[in-house]
């Protein structure tokens, strides 16, 4: 990020449209020895109840890693940074997802200055699906 970032700065919203096809790709890149809730649909029905399989929080996380490597720059966030979400909601296939934060606090640190991030995510309802802090150190 060139411009010194001024408290309250609101980070770029990004959304994303969750289809069954993006929550089994992206449960194919991490579980791939067992079925999960993530993965099969007898599995969730079984475990909560639902007739879908659930989008895994990490991919809550992804989006939450991009709308801050789009805020902070990938130079900065990718060496630096890091997302603590809490999942409130499930998302899943047909959700569209939004990403949004905004500048909560500035510290002083040893090698620049820690900014943390209040980090939302929604669902199309408005719904809250996640809400946490992400963190970066801009010198």
């Amino acid at each position: 990020m060139a411009s010194p970032i001024v408290d309250n700065a609101q980070i770029p919203t990004l959304t994303k449209s969750i289809t069954e096809e993006s929550i089994l790709q992206f449960e194919s890149c991490g579980i791939l020895d067992r079925q999960n809730i993530h993965n099969n649909y007898e599995l969730a029905a079984q475990r909560l109840g639902t007739t879908y399989t659930l989008a895994s929080g990490r991919m809550s996380i992804t989006f939450a890693s991009e709308a801050l490597r789009r805020f902070f720059g990938p130079e900065v966030f990718n060496h630096t940074g890091s997302v603590n979400l809490k999942f409130l909601r499930p998302v899943k296939k047909g959700d569209t997802i939004t990403v949004s934060g905004s500048v909560v606090q500035q510290d002083q640190v040893e090698n620049g200055t820690q900014v943390t991030v209040q980090v939302e995510c929604h669902n199309q309802n408005g719904d809250t699906t996640a809400v946490g802090q992400g963190f970066a150190v801009v010198s």
